[in-house]
């Protein structure tokens, strides 16, 4: 049976904070714990709404007013961009071991735009080489709402990567589905893309692989998927393309996705090493 030190390992999708890190753990020490090499890393908002979450969690679901959650969620959105320092500072800790990735919030008045891009651009001039953006968190229409965000990634360098958080649609969000995807796919072509959690669901999963397979600008990010989900995406598009992500200690933890894609069935170790390391490097160009 294979464990992660059979694998070099970068994670593709991994931030600078989350509850599932310990207090006495930093990012670096937990990456080492967890033999993990390299990462593409980005900021996380800390604003702390877990009681708020509790008490909504108390209720079922009939008694829960979702436009006041909704509000309640919003509310503790920070208007603009979130600081990227955390960022910086792990990074300058070990810099051949991280790639930057700016969470940028696309939903801006008119007169925040010019502002707020050039913070956009000051932080690749610092060395972001990504652009995550969360509709769920931000509540931007896609594809619609970063078309700009886009067509200023390609004209400032085409090198750099958009990340997205997929997602079907839910109560608090219409979604950021395949079909829509596949609209920005076909729209930027030279821009490449990580479909993060492309394996959501088994069903979630289907629906990517069947319909954004033909994209090559589109690599497809493990976190938070479960195994059948990433096996289907194996099948579906083939397995360069699929690259290992966490989303920890956020959402997940390192060992619980790591272990998904060491216990794969009927998948070689040469494959699954792939998908740990050798695809995102590709992506990266390195």
């Amino acid at each position: 049976m294979s464990t992660p030190e059979d694998f070099k390992i970068f994670d593709s999708h991994i931030h600078t904070y989350g509850v599932f890190l310990a207090p006495h753990k930093d990012v670096i020490s937990y990456m080492d714990h967890y033999h993990v090499e390299k990462a593409i890393i980005t900021t996380i908002n800390r604003v702390k709404y877990h009681s708020k979450q509790k008490e909504y969690a108390s209720h079922t679901e009939s008694q829960i007013d979702f436009n006041k959650y909704l509000d309640e969620i919003q509310n503790l959105i920070p208007k603009g961009q979130l600081s990227h320092q955390d960022v910086i500072d792990i990074a300058s800790k070990a810099p051949d071991r991280f790639y930057k990735f700016f969470w940028f919030n696309p939903k801006l008045n008119p007169e925040e735009e010019e502002e707020n891009y050039i913070i956009l651009e000051d932080h690749f001039e610092k060395g972001f080489i990504g652009v995550k953006i969360h509709g769920s968190f931000n509540f931007f229409k896609f594809p619609k709402g970063i078309y700009k965000l886009a067509t200023f990634i390609q004209d400032f360098n085409k090198d750099i990567i958009l990340f997205i958080h997929s997602h079907p649609k839910t109560k608090f969000h219409d979604g950021t589905e395949p079909q829509d995807i596949a609209k920005l796919a076909k729209k930027f072509p030279d821009l490449r893309i990580i479909v993060g959690h492309g394996g959501f669901c088994m069903e979630f999963a289907m629906q990517v692989g069947l319909l954004l397979k033909k994209f090559e600008n589109l690599y497809f990010e493990t976190s938070c998927s479960p195994s059948l989900g990433i096996y289907n995406l194996i099948k579906t598009v083939g397995h360069k393309r699929i690259i290992f992500g966490s989303d920890s200690p956020t959402t997940s933890t390192l060992p619980i996705e790591i272990e998904k894609i060491i216990s794969l069935p009927r998948i070689s170790n040469e494959v699954k090493q792939d998908i740990f390391y050798n695809n995102v490097l590709n992506l990266l160009k390195l």
